[in-house]
């Protein structure tokens, strides 16, 4: 019976709780009330309860909370644990319990959350080291750098300048604990949807060593895949994910993957119209693995028709296309479904 008093407590507070779902007998799953899960991503649902002997308990694996529904009960919903604690006691399933369950629910259980290793960084207009592109004087290498790739001059105070990226970085945080080079960076930096910095990328400019061609640091201790252009996308429109920073600044309304993996990208983008805008490479074997798992996983994938010179965005830029025909072809070319499947078969050259 008390099982049964557990279960039905549990279900009496589900609609003051986040993402709740019932996994299976005696299971169910929630965003953490405690710790509040993750502030970045919130389908996030780390707070499991789950059957032990004869009654049900509760476990986060994000904060490491850990403890006995009444508690939970009485955290979530103070009333429905009074009518909790009446019930269990009237029915006589807590009579050899009565000590314990008093002594546990008198007091919020303590929550033992790692510290973060970083503060949080708001969104700043002045950094250390680092002049924002549109300060930059006439002639200033890093400024033709940007100019050459055709970045639309509005955009230029995203971008920032510094001679010296480990110096920036450490100034920035100055206890990273990450080996950096010394030379001159074009940076981007990363915010999410609350204007908060979670990570900066320093693009080379003056070095052929590939591997160094962007060096990413993040800003805090998060493991959620990184987003560029969060702080600026409207959810409620349509959504075009691409792989690279500086393809996003092209179009409207659009975020980057930093990588070619957009499908898995697209898990942490809460919109409910989302197009993946995956680079113009039909050769490259690894791209199009990436393109028939998004588009079996049912998402909108653009197809770039054979007459588009360039594998991105901003090539196709440098080729002569301007940014309203390069957003007209996305959206005449975007497929879904059979007939994605359909014009990625002719697209595909392996």
């Amino acid at each position: 019976m008390a099982l049964y008093i557990d279960t039905k407590y549990v279900r009496l507070i589900s609609h003051r709780v986040r993402n709740f779902k019932q996994k299976g007998n005696n299971l169910f799953n929630m965003s953490c009330p405690f710790c509040g899960d993750s502030k970045t991503n919130k389908l996030k649902a780390r707070g499991y309860v789950f059957a032990k002997e004869n009654n049900l308990i509760y476990k986060c694996h994000n904060c490491g909370v850990g403890t006995n529904v009444a508690n939970l009960i009485k955290h979530v919903d103070p009333s429905v644990h009074d009518e909790y604690i009446m019930e269990k006691f009237k029915d006589g399933s807590a009579a050899n319990t009565t000590n314990t369950y008093h002594a546990k629910c008198n007091s919020t259980p303590t929550i033992h959350i790692k510290p973060p290793k970083f503060d949080r960084i708001q969104k700043q207009t002045i950094f250390e080291h680092g002049t924002w592109a549109s300060d930059l004087p006439s002639g200033h290498f890093c400024l033709n750098y940007i100019e050459n790739r055709l970045i639309p001059k509005e955009h230029y105070n995203k971008l920032l300048f510094t001679s010296n990226y480990k110096a920036f970085c450490d100034a920035l945080i100055p206890d990273h604990g990450k080996e950096l080079v010394e030379d001159a960076r074009m940076v981007i930096p990363f915010y999410n949807e609350y204007d908060e910095l979670i990570a900066v990328s320093g693009r080379a400019l003056e070095t052929s060593d590939y591997k160094l061609r962007y060096v990413t640091l993040r800003t805090n201790d998060s493991e959620d895949k990184l987003i560029y252009g969060m702080e600026r996308v409207n959810l409620n429109k349509k959504v075009y994910l691409v792989e690279g920073p500086l393809d996003s600044l092209f179009l409207d309304n659009c975020v980057a993957s930093g990588d070619a993996n957009l499908a898995l990208t697209v898990k942490n983008i809460h919109a409910k119209n989302i197009v993946l805008v995956f680079d113009n490479e039909p050769r490259n074997k690894e791209v199009c693995k990436l393109i028939e798992k998004a588009i079996k996983s049912d998402h909108n994938v653009v197809i770039w028709p054979d007459n588009i010179e360039g594998k991105d965005i901003n090539e196709m830029v440098l080729n002569g296309f301007s940014t309203g025909e390069i957003q007209e072809i996305i959206d005449s070319n975007t497929f879904y479904g059979l007939e994605a499947i359909a014009k990625f078969t002719f697209w595909k050259k392996l």
